[in-house]
């Protein structure tokens, strides 16, 4: 049985996926169960699967009502299912160049690997999130003018998104990468490193000689030079405070082709 722990999900997609297979989709439904010295007489379902909104006896009958609302998770289990029955998804399990070059924008692909948040990416927000956290200590032992500056930052980088990079257990040199919605994590971004699956679609294919900008820093169009930020990250990272990250260079805010950028799905463990 597929029963996933999911640490990331976009369940608005989710969802339109599902309309798109599924002719008339009800994700909420009333139901109801009628029971008299005859028996029982169900209507729209089963209610002992749910909470009964009321009880109603009268004499010899007796009747249970109450609404079935599907979760997020529990379309996604319905998705993942029809999509495998369909053979509509392609596991990435031992592939090589000759499959890799067969692979298609709009493929949904399963993929399991290694996950880690780009590095750069992850001293800033950590730093940031750390300024959100314990923003009454530092207006304390701040002026007024750090104070301002503090703030601007972190409005600044309060990320909205998070470059997720996946290493797949695999042979050659591809890359997959994709960029996480911070409002649909389930569980604790920072949690979200280490070996995970991801049902996602392909979005772009990036060729062996292109290179992929990983500086999604900034809101709307705004961008940052990587220089800027190789003079900022150094700063952050002294003796008393450090990061759990690799070193940051100029190739910490780029990956180089074959790369897949994917539109994701959700992200579990089984």
């Amino acid at each position: 049985m597929f029963l996933p722990t999911i640490y990331w999900q976009d369940g608005k997609r989710t969802k339109q996926y599902l309309e798109m297979l599924v002719d008339d989709l009800m994700t909420e439904y009333n139901v109801t169960q009628q029971t008299s010295n005859q028996g029982s007489m169900e209507l729209g379902g089963n209610a002992g699967k749910i909470l009964a909104k009321y009880r109603r006896d009268n004499g010899s009958q007796h009747q249970i009502e109450g609404q079935i609302k599907k979760s997020d998770a529990a379309l996604f289990k319905d998705l993942y299912t029809i999509l495998d029955s369909q053979n509509m998804i392609q596991t990435l399990v031992g592939f090589d160049d000759d499959i890799w070059n067969q692979l298609k924008t709009g493929e949904f692909l399963l993929i399991t690997g290694e996950f880690k948040q780009s590095p750069a990416e992850l001293v800033l927000s950590s730093m940031f999130d750390v300024v959100e956290q314990f923003k009454g200590f530092f207006e304390v032992a701040s002026t007024q003018d750090q104070i301002q500056k503090i703030e601007l930052a972190s409005n600044i980088f309060k990320y909205k998104k998070v470059t997720m990079l996946i290493e797949p257990y695999i042979e050659g040199d591809h890359k997959f990468f994709t960029s996480l919605d911070s409002n649909n994590f389930v569980e604790d971004k920072y949690d979200l490193e280490g070996e995970f699956t991801i049902l996602a679609k392909i979005k772009r294919v990036y060729q062996p000689h292109q290179k992929v900008d990983l500086m999604k820093l900034l809101p709307g169009k705004l961008s940052m030079k990587k220089e800027q930020l190789l003079t900022i990250l150094p700063t952050l990272d002294n003796e008393n405070l450090s990061f759990d990250v690799g070193e940051i260079n100029e190739d910490s805010f780029e990956i180089k082709g074959p790369a897949i950028e994917l539109t994701p799905i959700a992200i579990y463990q089984e």
